[in-house]
């Protein structure tokens, strides 16, 4: 249960910002792309360690590309991703 709240977490932090986007830098749209598709995958195999392993390296790079989120939010989102270990599925 730690796990999906984990994931909840980082996904509602990422995503609560997508309103504000405004695309500063080339690689954001595409970044969140593969987050949302990556996110959705995921939650439908809570199992597979490919797909979380996707979810992990898309959500990395989503709060690397597009920097819309505070200094707090995004250590709160890293931290979150770090706790996720897909070995353990």
């Amino acid at each position: 249960m730690k796990k999906v709240l984990s994931l909840l977490s980082i996904t509602v932090l990422i995503t609560s910002c997508g309103s504000k986007l405004v695309d500063p830098l080339a690689g954001c749209e595409k970044s969140a792309e593969k987050f949302t598709a990556a996110t959705t995958a995921f939650f439908t195999d809570f199992t597979s360690k490919s797909k979380c392993e996707a979810f992990k390296s898309a959500a990395s790079n989503y709060l690397k590309d597009c920097p819309s989120l505070t200094v707090a939010e995004v250590k709160e989102a890293n931290d979150a991703i770090k706790d996720l270990n897909c070995n353990n599925l």
